[in-house]
């Protein structure tokens, strides 16, 4: 890698469905500094796809939303990208990735972990194009998807504290070629911008008296095996009135498809301030990661159970029903058509549609859909999934599909009542989940978030003998964030975290890279190595591989003789004390010397008090447990 150093330094013949934006992936990666044998450098450029015989595909199958072909990437904080560090000894990872001809690039990532402090910046060539990451977006399975930019070019910016140098990991597996161009336009067709301009705005004069509904209104970006894509969905209420995280929207969205569930992210509040269209992208809050509960074909309904609770910031809200068979006389739709920021729609009739439908993937019952002519506003790809809402602001089914545009537009929704007891089973029906516990109810009204009942989050931190760990800083992360500082006790604890939420720990402790490491570890470690003595635990094993590569080697043993001799004054590739939680397995997908231990250890959906989780730590070096852990 180059290191830099500062200071030394409408088709009448058949209707639209509504289908998500799909990708196939096609084809390898390639990079210039493969291709030149060099050492990685700050531009990365891919293989661009063969446009013209993807557009050939889609017209031929019928994938008239396809927008974006996925390239197989590798692409790194080890092996592309330019490193800069800074004299404070904080550093600077830089990587611009280009594909020629690209109208725009999205990113799957299969490694994400940004310790506290840290920062990563996605932006396009475009000035109101930036995304800013942080510790807060860590996922506990270590995969993201950041999403897309704008045109050929993108640029990712690593910010890494002193304190957390060689902690993060980047990975990007997948960089998908944005190819599809809006009519007459050689700009990308889907995402902030780019929806049909007869659409209002959700906060313009048509979602009057609608606005608690608007906030359970969310836009869907499916991430899919096949590809991405968008569709919409709306937050739904249950009997219970538990806040169990439902998000009702269509079966068609990811039909036929190989949907990655733990990967697909959910923005709440991505909308405009007022009526107007934002001159920038504003902001959203996400959820990421799902299961599928429930979903039939019939009447195009699907329900989602997210991974994690609603937060309490979103202050979002679950959204009545009505599972009546009549059809309502007017109402509303919030979406989020083409992928853009949210929209509003309204009508003054729907009817129930007595025939059955032709769709590209087949044909519908009769009587399964309502019928709707819009009065304000229309729907585009990216809008199926969204709520019907009748005048009382009660979701009555979900968006289909029909003939879309600004002119004459008639959309088809399936209807709740269909959806809510045809099937015969649990995954086929909605009243399983939406009313479990058996009342019956014919209707039910909304419900805003609750505030949620505060608890406290703690533990102990030892050595692997029992001995605590002092000056030890924990950070706590998520919608409370946090640190504390061990005493000589080893306790830590973090008051005040809202039930419900998602968090994350880090632990830290810095610390002479000489103390507890001798000549007897490094004995120690090359009876480990020749076999004669295996050592006796995971935590050694974790001590002794302070170059983080899964195994236990002689490059370990002369890092530790140089920490030894002062000539390092820390390691390369792990802090000075690793921390791991107590009661994490180190086994399976967890031993540490088959994949490397996350930084950040994730507690999703917290009900009550935790008060006991612990940490184990270990001194990197130290295989026996001579170092002082009160220093």
């Amino acid at each position: 890698m180059a290191v830099n150093e500062e200071d030394k330094e409408h088709n009448p013949m058949k209707l639209k469905l509504l289908l998500p934006t799909l990708s196939l992936c096609l084809l390898q990666w390639f990079s210039t500094n493969a291709q030149s044998g060099s050492l990685p450098n700050a531009t990365v450029q891919l293989s661009p796809p063969n446009v013209e015989r993807l557009i050939r595909e889609d017209e031929s199958n019928g994938l008239h939303s396809r927008v974006a072909a996925p390239l197989t990437a590798d692409i790194g904080l080890d092996n592309a990208g330019t490193w800069t560090i800074h004299a404070d000894g904080s550093a600077t990872w830089t990587c611009t990735i280009h594909v020629p001809g690209a109208l725009g690039l999205g990113f799957i990532y299969d490694a994400f972990y940004l310790p506290p402090g840290s920062t990563l910046e996605l932006s396009g060539p475009e000035e109101t194009q930036k995304a800013i990451y942080t510790f807060q977006d860590n996922q506990p399975g270590g995969q993201f998807f950041s999403g897309f930019t704008k045109g050929a070019t993108a640029q990712l910016t690593y910010r890494e504290p002193a304190h957390a140098r060689q902690q993060g990991r980047i990975h990007i597996r997948r960089v998908d070629y944005g190819y599809r161009e809006s009519p007459n336009r050689s700009v990308l067709n889907f995402g902030f911008g780019t929806s049909l301009a007869c659409h209002p705005n959700a906060n313009c004069d048509a979602g009057d008296g609608f606005r608690d509904i608007q906030r359970s209104v969310c836009r869907i970006v499916m991430v899919l095996e096949e590809g991405t894509g968008y569709c919409s969905g709306t937050l739904i209420n249950n009997t219970a009135e538990d806040e169990t995280p439902y998000i009702l929207s269509a079966y068609h969205c990811d039909e036929g498809y190989t949907p990655l569930y733990d990967m697909w992210r959910f923005d709440f509040n991505y909308e405009g301030e007022n009526c107007g269209n934002p001159a920038t992208e504003p902001a959203f809050q996400s959820l990421m990661g799902c299961q599928r509960r429930a979903s039939r074909r019939e009447s195009d309904f699907v329900l989602f159970e997210l991974n994690n609770a609603i937060p309490p910031g979103f202050e979002a809200y679950f959204a009545g029903w009505d599972r009546r068979p009549d059809a309502p006389d007017a109402g509303i739709m919030f979406h989020h058509p083409s992928g853009d920021i949210k929209k509003v729609s309204a009508y003054d009739q729907a009817q129930i549609h007595p025939s059955s439908i032709n769709w590209q993937a087949g044909a519908t019952p009769p009587n399964h859909h309502f019928n709707v002519d819009f009065s304000v506003g229309t729907f585009e790809l990216g809008s199926s999934g969204s709520g019907l809402f009748d005048g009382t602001g009660k979701i009555r089914g979900q968006l289909h599909g029909g003939f879309n545009g600004c002119d004459d537009t008639n959309a088809f929704y399936g209807r709740f009542t269909l959806s809510w007891d045809e099937g015969s089973t649990p995954d086929t029906r909605l009243m399983d989940w939406l009313d479990p516990a058996g009342t019956n109810a014919d209707t039910l009204g909304g419900l805003d978030a609750s505030p949620p009942a505060m608890v406290s989050i703690g533990g102990i931190i030892t050595n692997e003998d029992g001995v605590p760990v002092a000056n030890t800083t924990v950070y706590l992360s998520g919608p409370v964030n946090d640190t504390v500082t061990t005493g000589a006790d080893g306790l830590y604890t973090f008051f005040d975290v809202p039930t419900g939420s998602v968090v994350g720990l880090h632990a830290f402790k810095d610390d002479d890279i000489q103390e507890g490491i001798s000549n007897l570890d490094l004995i120690r470690i090359g009876q480990h190595n020749l076999g004669l003595l295996s050592l006796d635990s995971p935590y050694k094993e974790i001590a002794a591989d302070v170059n983080n590569s899964q195994s236990i080697s002689v490059l370990d043993q002369i890092a530790i003789r140089k920490a030894i001799l002062g000539i390092n004054i820390d390691y390369d590739a792990v802090d000075i004390w690793r921390f791991v939680p107590a009661a994490w397995p180190l086994s399976g997908p967890n031993d540490p010397m088959a994949a490397p231990l996350p930084g950040v250890f994730m507690i999703s959906n917290i009900t009550g008090n935790i008060p006991d989780f612990d940490f184990i730590g270990i001194k990197s070096g130290d295989v026996n447990n001579s170092a002082d852990p009160g220093n």
